[in-house]
Formats: structure tokens, sequence, C-alpha cells
């Protein structure tokens, strides 16, 4: 894995289940291997399921830090974020806890109320 730039990452860095706050764009996260997950909303959340549920994956992955933000392409994660693979404090790809927890889709854009 290339990573064009590798990051410190900590709780407060963190806006929701799939996404980081950065001094510059934002960035959106991928799982090793650019497999794809999304997590519910916060803001904005179209239903109270999702607002739910997009707590407690917010809660979890600030759970998992402090970390490292391998970053795989820049401006690649949509409006304008960087794209990049979050690794928590034990070395794991967040991706895979967030899944196991029911947490997180392998999608890009789940529908959390249907």
């Amino acid at each position: 894995m290339n990573c064009i730039a590798i990051i410190a990452v900590t709780a407060a860095m963190i806006v929701d289940g799939d996404t980081v706050r950065l001094d510059g764009p934002n960035a959106r996260l991928t799982g090793v291997g650019n497999a794809p997950f999304d997590t519910p909303e916060t803001y904005q959340a179209e239903c109270g399921y999702e607002a739910e549920v997009g707590a407690a994956a917010t809660e979890m992955l600030q759970s998992l830090m402090p970390g490292n933000l391998c970053i795989i392409e820049r401006g690649g994660g949509g409006y304008g974020r960087d794209l990049g693979i979050l690794f928590g404090r034990d070395g794991e790809d967040v991706r895979e806890p967030l899944m196991r927890a029911g947490l997180a889709q392998a999608s890009k854009n789940a529908d959390w109320c249907r």
C-alpha cells in the first residue's frame, strides 16, 4: 500500500464513522485495498435510526484512536475530501471493527433508513 502522507489522528479529529477532520480537506475513509464502507450520517440524518447508529459509529471510531491515517488519494473521497485508510491504535483498519459491530456497510452510500 502506498501512502501519499501519513497523519496522526486523535479522537477529536473524528467527524463521524467514515470522516476525519484535517487542516486541509477532510478525509473520507475507505478500507485496505480501497474496500468501500459507509457509516450513517450524524449531520442531517434522514431518520432516527440513522442518527442513533451514526452516533454509535462515531463513538466507536473515537474509541479506537489514537491512530494513523494513510492518505491514498488527494481529492478522491468526494466533496473535495482526500481518500484514506485509518488504522486504530491496535494497527487494525477501522473498517473491520465497524463492520463487525454492524455500524458500517460495504457500500459507498448505504441506505440506513429503509
